[in-house]
């Protein structure tokens, strides 16, 4: 074999042995599906190029055509991800993928009529693919270097300038092949690219922690010495079946598949076993938070209790025993709130009653002094007689003390933390800001998912809560955030035109931070 069909298979299990840790995080990282995706079209894209040199099938061509031009949305896909912009940008994300799954299945077409597989062969197709790709991977390389700028930690810095590199590589050396059937005479270089490429991005998925802490060098070892099974594999397969192309393709597919699930299956049990830890440990923290919250009133029933039992042992009357009386109710409609509270929290059913927001703020921060955090100042920019609101006090004021409790956490060297609350419109804002570490721009696009967190204790059960909480006050709740400038969360609630009656103030039961 030539060098050239060497370097397509070495490329072809690079990106297969990726594409398998990428599948592994699939539902848990946004970027894991356009990676795994981008790097299965270029592994087809290598493998097509190899076939093509060894077989001499004109087929080869147009798969590996089709395999080309599917990475161009799948890579745009990943740098979106990669920079926090998927969602505001996933009408420009799933047009490009229509717009090029199109132009796939017209060459794909060309496998069975060699009219469609001259016209995708031809100039004009070369120049339709230029003009669409253009522009787009312009942008996503636009958006990348604008991260780059606005980066001020190093780590973040050093991750989004080799992926920079590593897909200004592929797409500069794909783009040889793509001038070569313009008719001009140049190398093609495509799968250089691609195995030059390659490393950038393994780089930052493992090394980098791009995924988080899943994935190890063990992990990523295991996948490549498979993706080497499977390229010993394609070499048999085209061995056997050298004259038969319809074999190959099947052939090659299925290694393919078995690949892809085999490494997916061998790395997830480890990633399954770590989550079950995490997830009874958050499950640990729940219990043990309820448990304070239900401790301390059993505790002043059980003392009642014993007193007013040796008082009754010892033949003295209750006359003047009243208090006790009341202290053994008032602990049972304290346990009776403490528990509808939790089963509220579990629904985000709220209890409507006018309140005073100003009055709520008042309530939680009053809380703070006992924090033990005297280097972080508290400030507080009240509205002057703002309308009231109807909310569920106890569900608002957990929504408030995680959002204070975040803020704290996220200034661990002190610094500066503001409640406000201001009149907008026919509306309410409360909004915390803190000063501190701030959060990146994947991690704030994710924020209030249901489970997400960073932190190593943390349950993702917070930020997401917030967000059900005010939705489900027929609110809005948005964050605004900057790696090393702090974090601002604001809550807008609709006024209530109910009459200024104030809420009496129950005592929620705390919720675990995100």
């Amino acid at each position: 074999m030539t060098s050239q069909a060497w370097i397509s298979l070495g490329a072809c299990a690079g990106l297969l042995a990726l594409a398998g840790l990428a599948l592994v995080r699939v539902g848990r990282s946004p970027m894991a599906l356009p990676l795994s995706v981008l790097c299965i079209t270029l592994s087809t894209w290598n493998f097509a190029d190899f076939a093509l040199a060894h077989s001499g099938e004109p087929g080869w061509r147009i798969m590996a055509l089709a395999a080309a031009l599917m990475s161009a949305p799948s890579a745009l896909h990943f740098i979106l991800a990669f920079v926090g912009e998927r969602r505001r940008l996933a009408v420009v994300m799933f047009s490009s993928y229509g717009v090029f799954g199109a132009l796939t299945a017209a060459s794909l077409a060309g496998l069975g009529s060699e009219r469609m597989a001259g016209l995708v062969g031809s100039r004009a197709f070369a120049l339709l693919v230029l003009a669409f790709s253009g522009p787009l991977l312009l942008g996503g390389f636009g958006l990348l270097t604008q991260h780059l700028r606005r980066e001020v930690r190093s780590t973040e810095r050093t991750r989004t300038g080799l992926l920079l590199t590593g897909l200004a590589l592929l797409v500069t050396l794909l783009g040889t092949d793509l001038v070569a059937v313009m008719g001009q005479d140049v190398p093609r270089l495509g799968n250089l690219g691609t195995l030059l490429g390659l490393p950038a991005i393994a780089v930052v998925a493992l090394r980098l922690r791009l995924f988080g802490r899943d994935l190890s060098n063990v992990h990523a070892m295991y996948a490549l010495l498979l993706a080497l099974v499977g390229v010993l594999s394609y070499l048999a397969v085209f061995q056997l079946f050298a004259a038969q192309y319809g074999a190959l393709v099947v052939g090659t597919a299925a290694i393919t598949l078995v690949l892809l699930a085999t490494m997916r299956r061998g790395v997830i049990a480890y990633v399954a076993q770590r989550e079950r830890l995490e997830q009874m440990a958050t499950l640990g923290r729940f219990s043990a938070q309820m448990a304070h919250d239900l401790k301390n009133p059993i505790a002043a029933l059980k003392g009642a209790a014993q007193y007013l039992k040796v008082e009754h042992a010892q033949g003295r009357p209750w006359d003047d025993k009243g208090e006790f009386l009341d202290l053994l109710l008032e602990q049972v409609e304290r346990l009776d709130r403490v528990v509808s509270t939790y089963q509220r929290l579990g629904r985000v059913e709220p209890l409507r009653a006018p309140l005073d927001l100003n009055e709520l703020v008042a309530s939680v921060l009053s809380l703070q002094a006992f924090t033990g955090r005297p280097e972080v100042q508290l400030r507080r920019e009240l509205a002057v007689d703002p309308p009231r609101c109807s909310g569920d006090w106890d569900l608002l004021a957990n929504a408030l003390e995680n959002l204070v409790r975040n803020a704290f956490e996220a200034m661990p060297c002190g610094g500066t933390l503001t409640v406000r609350t201001q009149v907008v419109g026919t509306g309410l804002e409360l909004s915390v800001e803190d000063t501190g570490e701030g959060m990146n721009v994947r991690t704030r696009e994710r924020a209030f998912d249901d489970f997400y967190t960073t932190k190593a204790m943390g349950s993702g059960l917070g930020l997401a809560f917030v967000r059900r909480v005010v939705e489900a006050h027929g609110g809005q709740v948005s964050l605004t955030s900057h790696e090393g400038r702090g974090t601002t969360v604001t809550l807008r609630l609709p006024a209530s035109e109910a009459p200024a009656s104030a809420a009496v103030p129950g005592q929620g039961a705390p919720w675990p931070s995100c």
